[in-house]
């Protein structure tokens, strides 16, 4: 399940901790450490998952273009110096 899926105040694991998501991009651990997770990560929900209603989880959902589309070559790849 990726992380934009989820609900503010699902519980879910990534890399073995766990956490509390308590706003679109963030998430806090046990310690309440605050933790920044970009939309499209996969995570495991614990229980239950808590889930966004699925016209919410549209607007958040990843652009299917990679963010790599947007990238220019860079000066000299396009024979200009």
């Amino acid at each position: 399940m990726q992380f934009y899926q989820l609900a503010k105040g699902a519980l879910f694991e990534f890399n073995g901790s766990q956490f509390t998501k308590t706003a679109m991009s963030m998430a806090e651990d046990s310690d309440h450490n605050g933790n920044i997770f970009q939309v499209e990560t996969e995570v495991v929900p614990i229980g239950d998952p808590l889930l966004l209603p699925e016209e919410e989880a549209e607007k958040w959902k990843p652009s299917p273009i990679p963010r790599t589309a947007y990238i220019l070559p860079a000066p000299g790849q396009l024979g200009i110096l």
